[in-house]
């Protein structure tokens, strides 16, 4: 039988002060979601990018909490599920095995399944203070409502 995944708990504060956390310090999803290292550089990006248009670190910090979170704790929701389905027994195991070829060539193509999470860009040119009371919709996460 194999061990549980540990899962991180989630952080109540990136930033205080003159620091924050980026990165697995800050959100890091079960290795199951395959998507730690990108979480981390899309942060870095997104925290240059809020310290290069807002006035001040806590005003900076702040915005780029508020920015990264939604996504970074739905990435985590989901590597969830995914480990509870992992944790099927053998005849979950055995439909799984059975159903997944007629799966994956009609409902469950990688494409619309894998899109929203890899398709995610930070526009580097768009200012964080032209969007910082409201996002626009291309910002959003799929499923996220302002």
């Amino acid at each position: 039988m194999l061990p549980g995944l540990e899962i991180m708990p989630s952080v109540p504060h990136w930033y205080r002060g003159r620091m924050a956390l980026v990165g697995d310090s800050a959100h890091a999803p079960s290795n199951s979601s395959g998507q730690g290292v990108s979480l981390a550089v899309e942060s870095a990006g997104e925290l240059a990018r809020c310290l290069r248009d807002l006035p001040d670190l806590a005003t900076g910090f702040a915005a780029y909490e508020r920015r990264r979170r939604p996504r970074v704790e739905k990435i985590a929701s989901d590597a969830a599920k995914t480990n509870n389905q992992k944790a099927a027994g053998p005849v979950a195991r055995t439909l799984f095995r059975l159903m997944a070829p007629i799966a994956t060539k009609t409902f469950m193509r990688p494409e619309k399944m894998l899109g929203p999470v890899h398709g995610y860009r930070i526009d580097w040119e768009d200012t964080v203070a032209a969007c910082l009371k409201t996002r626009r919709q291309e910002d959003r996460f799929p499923g996220e409502h302002s």
